[in-house]
């Protein structure tokens, strides 16, 4: 196989810390991953963030010389920047659209119609856009977009060890309890955590623990007084994370988020956890019966789909099922979306 060499290689950049698409997209065709970031959650260094970002990624682009790049969206300005740029440095621009930026996040009106204009020019001028769900891609499309498809998140199972369930995995000092259920949170202000920690609170038997980023939830903890059975440990490291996962008997993803398929339920049914959303046409549309949809975050409404998981043994087996037909059809989906995107890396 010929090797490639670095001007043929795809750029992954992203202005964030992480992003875990970009380092499964960059395994593909060998690309080089970038991640840039300067002042990051800090809204008010914006201005100054950005510029510095602009003069560090053109800089990139310089030493690089690539033949195609793929920058996620958002924010924005990092493939506004590119499709300026491209003509200069002549290469292919594939925009990773992680979110529409002005219909998830923007709350101001005259500054989300600015950004919506932002997005749609940057979409007709970007050679191809990716986005994580097919809802993304319908708005993308919309807005007049090039090329645009989808390509869902998704987690193989050769990355996980040691198979399901095992509650002797856990790493982590945790409260005695009878069933443990876990919740990664990002941070979003639209993520139910309010609503998670009520349901389990005074909860014999069950014991929470969340997870994320101590910078975004660590407040919005502290201002809850969780009791007792609610564990907050911060950001774990993968091994520790990956026995809690191990450990886990129900996981919960509750989020108001417009067109979110969050990472963490990709996670959490990989490892055959039991996952309770909430009602959601995109969400069903993808994962089908192999989540548990409820129709409202009042703890009653969540403590009732806990302990049918927990008590009702059929219905677990039945999930368990559920679950496992429905990673093959993904599986299946991520093979043809993978020929995709390597087509559009590779020509």
């Amino acid at each position: 196989m010929q090797r490639k060499t670095p001007r043929s290689r795809p750029l992954l950049v992203a202005w964030a810390p992480f992003s875990p698409t970009l380092v499964e997209v960059g395994s593909l065709e060998g690309g080089r991953v970038v991640f840039l970031s300067i002042l990051f959650g800090k809204k008010l260094a914006a201005p100054l963030r950005y510029a510095l970002l602009a003069l560090r990624t053109l800089a990139l682009l310089g030493a690089e010389r690539p033949k195609i790049v793929l920058a996620q969206n958002p924010p924005i300005f990092l493939p506004l920047l590119l499709v300026l740029a491209k003509r200069f440095y002549k290469f292919k621009l594939v925009v990773d659209h992680h979110a529409v930026w002005s219909m998830k996040t923007l709350r101001q009106p005259f500054l989300s119609q600015g950004i919506a204009v932002t997005e749609s020019f940057v979409s007709k001028k970007a050679d191809a856009n990716m986005s994580p769900n097919n809802s993304w891609t319908r708005e993308l499309q919309a807005r007049g977009a090039k090329d645009a498809f989808t390509y869902h998140d998704f987690i193989p199972k050769s990355t996980i060890t040691n198979g399901y369930h095992n509650r002797d995995s856990a790493t982590l000092p945790l409260p005695d309890h009878r069933f443990l259920i876990i919740a990664g949170h990002g941070g979003h202000p639209q993520e139910l955590l309010e609503e998670e920690v009520a349901a389990i609170r005074g909860l014999e038997g069950y014991l929470l623990v969340i997870t994320g980023k101590r910078e975004k939830l660590a407040d919005r903890i502290a201002k809850l007084d969780p009791p007792s059975n609610v564990v907050y440990p911060g950001y774990l490291d993968d091994a520790d994370y990956e026995a809690l996962k191990r450990s886990a008997d129900v996981a919960l993803s509750l989020s108001n988020e417009i067109n979110t398929v969050p990472h963490a339920i990709h996670e959490y049914l990989a490892y055959g956890i039991p996952t309770i959303v909430l009602k959601d046409s995109l969400l069903r549309s993808l994962f089908d019966s192999a989540i548990v949809e409820i129709d409202d975050a009042r703890p009653e409404t969540v403590r009732t789909a806990l302990a049918r998981i927990t008590g009702d043994p059929t219905f677990r087996n039945q999930l368990r099922g559920n679950i496992t037909r429905n990673y093959e059809t993904r599986s299946k989906m991520h093979l043809d979306e993978e020929s995709k995107l390597r087509r559009v890396l590779s020509s």
